[in-house]
């Protein structure tokens, strides 16, 4: 039996649980059957469709969370993540490899760093509170975070495989960058309020400009990834229309945004993979639009801060004070500056081992309103000090903060030396090497600003650089084979 007619079989199977499931949940009215039928054909169809970027991308990209009874924001990427090692584990069991040894994406030093996060968890272990609020609320969620940041940075290798993977995975980086980008544009322009409802109950809480307009601050994010992949053609081949397209989708994505950080990033992005690129002419264009365009926000700040609606302007607050206060952003800096203020108190307290996430207890009762100090207290405990660095010493001590800096900026640098080295003798992985260069400067100044070390993209870009230092001398000893994934896919297997 051939590939196709299994899949075909698997497809006539799957439509037939879906009828039976459907017709019986229309007659007792209950869908719960309904959802659990359609759950497990999904979930059958993940398991046996080839590759791992779709479901990868997706699961580190998505802005939602999922709203399951009696777990409050489970992060998608968890479930994801589950999927991606069952189907790995499961489809090599089922598949003989010529050359099985993976691409190893673990160094010692993410493995020390990981290490000590995995002690200091053991030391004052945060058990789950699936409700994520009430009496019982622990910092739980923090620690899952840095677990399936480790599990991204250990099975990258395994799940992009080879060169063919490597381009596969930009590619959905870019799909899925230009979905949410598209999705979250339209919302943000609707003003809707019952949007706004819904988008809340996927666990993405949108503000509002003044003008009506819903701001969403993950937005800028997919406008960066757009703009990166965009000026690396090797990567990413589309034609002239299409550059145009996604090109304005990244920039509407950083502008509408309304974030002074994410117009701040995409500048650094831009800049670095110019350089890089050796495209020397073309930054000083860049630089010198972004000069003048400040330069003329900054004269014209007290007439821009004048008008009726003013929000939109916000990422312009960086040069203009006058834009700062009438955008709200000088509280908000106002705000980090009381944090950050409290955080070098705590961390004072516990400078070598940090004191954990805990302290959240009773903090998020939907019956207590919280005073200002129970807020900072809250926000301390929680590691939202928007400050990353600040936040891991805080809470695993400022050792495990210096090494992450280490690790930071060994790989800016290896990548920053490769992507800039092998422009003519591989310009397809010198060119993965500036995104992972220009995307890890890009993290450095986000964590300074306010994500904590434990955000999955910031590990998969370690992941990817490391995965391609792998890359080339693994094609020089298997010139004709390489690691991919699984061969022949498990559907072949199972015919």
């Amino acid at each position: 039996m051939s590939h196709r007619q299994v899949t075909a079989l698997l497809i006539f199977g799957a439509a037939i649980v879906i009828a039976v499931c459907a017709g019986i949940s229309i007659a007792i009215e209950d869908y719960w059957l309904l959802w659990l039928g359609g759950g497990t054909v999904i979930l059958i169809g993940l398991l046996i469709t080839p590759g791992y970027s779709p479901l990868l991308v997706v699961g580190l990209l998505i802005p939602f969370s999922l709203p399951l009874p009696l777990i409050w924001n489970l992060p998608v990427l968890t479930i994801v993540l589950g999927i991606c090692i069952v189907k790995y584990w499961f489809e090599r069991g089922l598949t003989i490899h010529r050359h099985s040894t993976p691409l190893s994406t673990m160094n010692w030093s993410c493995g020390l760093f990981f290490g000590w996060v995995l002690i200091r968890y053991c030391i004052n272990p945060s058990i789950p509170n699936f409700m994520g609020f009430g009496r019982n609320v622990t910092g739980f969620r923090s620690w899952l975070n840095y677990a399936l940041s480790l599990g991204v940075l250990f099975f990258m290798g395994r799940f992009v495989g080879n060169r063919q993977g490597l381009l596969k995975l930009i590619r959905w980086l870019v799909i899925v960058s230009v979905f949410f980008s598209v999705l979250l544009l339209a919302a943000a322009f609707s003003g809707s309020m019952q949007v706004a409802m819904i988008l809340s109950y996927l666990g993405m809480v949108p503000g509002s400009f003044d003008n009506g307009m819903l701001r969403f601050v993950g937005l800028p994010a997919f406008g960066v990834i757009l703009l990166s992949v965009l000026l690396l053609p090797n990567l990413l081949k589309v034609n002239r229309l299409g550059w145009w397209i996604i090109l304005f989708i990244g920039s509407a994505a950083v502008v509408v945004g309304g974030n002074r950080s994410g117009f701040g990033i995409a500048i650094i992005v831009v800049t670095v993979i110019l350089l890089l690129r050796s495209k020397f002419l073309a930054c000083a264009a860049v630089f010198g639009t972004i000069v003048v365009v400040c330069a003329g926000v900054y004269l014209a700040g007290p007439f821009l801060a004048g008008l009726p609606h003013t929000g939109v302007l916000r990422m312009f607050a960086l040069v203009s004070p006058e834009l700062a206060e009438a955008t709200g952003g000088d509280n908000s800096l106002e705000w980090r500056e009381v944090l950050w203020q409290r955080a070098e108190e705590e961390i004072g307290k516990h400078p070598l081992v940090g004191q954990g996430y805990t302290g959240v207890e009773n903090g998020l009762e939907l019956d207590h309103v919280r005073t200002m100090e129970e807020t900072e207290e809250l926000t301390l405990a929680t590691g939202g000090i928007h400050d990353g660095y600040l936040a891991s010493a805080l809470a695993l001590g400022i050792p495990a903060a210096i090494l992450f800096i280490f690790i930071l900026g060994h790989q800016i640098f290896l990548n920053a030396r490769r992507g800039y080295r092998l422009q003519k003798e591989d310009s397809v992985i010198a060119e993965a090497h500036c995104f992972v260069c220009a995307n890890l400067l890009g993290y450095a100044a986000a964590i300074f600003i306010g994500s904590d070390l434990n955000a999955p993209m910031i590990w998969f870009a370690f992941a990817l650089g490391l995965f391609l230092f792998q890359l080339r001398p693994t094609e020089k000893r298997h010139p004709k084979t390489t690691t991919s994934v699984a061969r022949p896919v498990l559907a072949e297997q199972i015919a």
